[in-house]
């Protein structure tokens, strides 16, 4: 059997908001269910005390400007758990400010309360897997000293753009202790390699969806028309919800359409500002959050759901929304851009651009019903080959 020793700053737990995204426990979860052993050591990292103060009352404003989710809760105890039977050992490491480097001292820490756990287990790991490179990256090349024969791999969810301003001279030797090195999606790669250069061994890491959201019999029946839009993420500005709303109404001057928002943030405002300015009660559907059967449901009832966004590793609503069968937009050069082939299964847009997003939904609107069709049916089809299990299986494939 093989064993898998899983770093990661971001993972479910019972006290974790599930704001925060599970992508590293869905890829654990199968694992395990295959037979593999795996341990997660989930580096959660907690600031000064002043910084949850801050984030208690201007939470949804932070995260609207910086663009991820901002931790209310400051976690400092070590705490393991089973988290749907994935083994997982939270080790809370303290940082002064985000987006910073973790001290040397605070690291060796880390490294020594996961060479104990090692120890205390008896678990000799065949694999060491990292995402994100903060502070993964400099924890593996400290347990690649311990563990020389282990094999590794970092997944980038960025470009590395901070890394190489964080670490400069020293990045050289940090990826020396990495064999593979895995990138969410192809833009990513992209611009990982144009500042690295083609590492010895990579692979894109996708991530997939419930088997049972392929499953079902699925046919839309598109008019000449779309008719009705669906939106579902954070409503922050790097995901441009309200400029979905502007190029809709350009589209449709009748207001003849129908778009649900799913989503809660700071940016809401601003698409009520526009219902009440330009009088689209009718057309728009506020729905707050609301729970992921809810989400199928709206995406098994829409012909197309839209997010532009910028600065995305992957995204996974977008799959789900392809599995259901609608039409998706999504941005170019972003998360999904290699997963979706524009004009095939589904389209690209410059994020944020409102008038090429119009004249993507003209051009939509300008097919046939049956174009319409058959972009839907490709989309189910891309979607049933990258469900939970294919996308597991291929990563720990791919570390070998």
């Amino acid at each position: 059997m093989k064993k898998l020793l899983v770093l990661t700053s971001i993972y479910p737990g019972p006290d974790i908001p599930n704001s925060f995204t599970p992508v590293v426990h869905y890829f654990a979860k199968e694992w395990v269910a295959s037979g593999v052993e795996v341990k997660v050591i989930h580096s959660i990292a907690y600031y000064p005390r002043v910084f949850y103060w801050i984030s208690f009352f201007f939470s949804k404003l932070l995260s609207s400007i910086i663009g991820t989710n901002i931790p209310t809760k400051r976690l400092v105890r070590d705490h393991l758990y089973k988290y749907e039977n994935v083994q997982v050992c939270r080790y809370p490491i303290f940082k002064l400010f985000p987006q910073y480097k973790f001290t040397e001292k605070n690291l060796i820490k880390q490294k020594l309360k996961i060479i104990r756990e090692l120890k205390r287990d008896n678990f000799d790991p065949d694999y060491i897997v990292g995402h994100w490179w903060n502070p993964q990256l400099e924890l593996m090349h400290m347990l690649k000293k311990e563990l020389p024969e282990t094999n590794s791999a970092l997944i980038m969810h960025k470009d590395g753009v901070a890394l190489e301003k964080s670490y400069k001279s020293k990045t050289t030797e940090l990826f020396n202790s990495i064999d593979v090195f895995g990138y969410r999606s192809l833009p990513i790669k992209s611009r990982f390699e144009s500042l690295f250069g083609p590492q010895k061994k990579s692979f894109l890491c996708y991530s997939g969806i419930p088997e049972e959201f392929t499953k079902h019999k699925i046919s839309k029946n598109f008019s000449n028309k779309l008719n009705s839009f669906l939106y579902v993420g954070v409503m922050i500005k790097r995901k441009f919800p309200s400029e979905i709303l502007d190029s809709l109404s350009e589209v449709y001057i009748d207001k003849s359409y129908k778009i649900e928002y799913i989503g809660e943030g700071y940016e809401l405002k601003k698409i009520k500002n526009k219902i009440t300015k330009n009088g689209l009660s009718e057309s728009v559907a506020l729905n707050g959050k609301v729970s992921r059967k809810i989400v199928w449901q709206k995406m098994l009832k829409s012909d197309c759901f839209v997010m532009i966004s910028k600065n995305e590793a992957f995204g996974l609503v977008y799959l789900e929304a392809m599995a259901a069968g609608c039409i998706t937009i999504a941005s170019r050069n972003e998360g999904f851009d290699g997963v979706i082939k524009d004009g095939v299964n589904g389209f690209l847009c410059e994020a944020g651009n409102i008038k090429e997003l119009s004249e993507i939904i003209n051009k939509i609107n300008a097919l046939s019903i049956e174009e319409k069709k058959e972009i839907s049916i490709n989309a189910m089809n891309t979607a049933r080959s990258l469900t939970n299990r294919k996308a597991a299986k291929k990563y720990l494939s791919s570390l070998k």
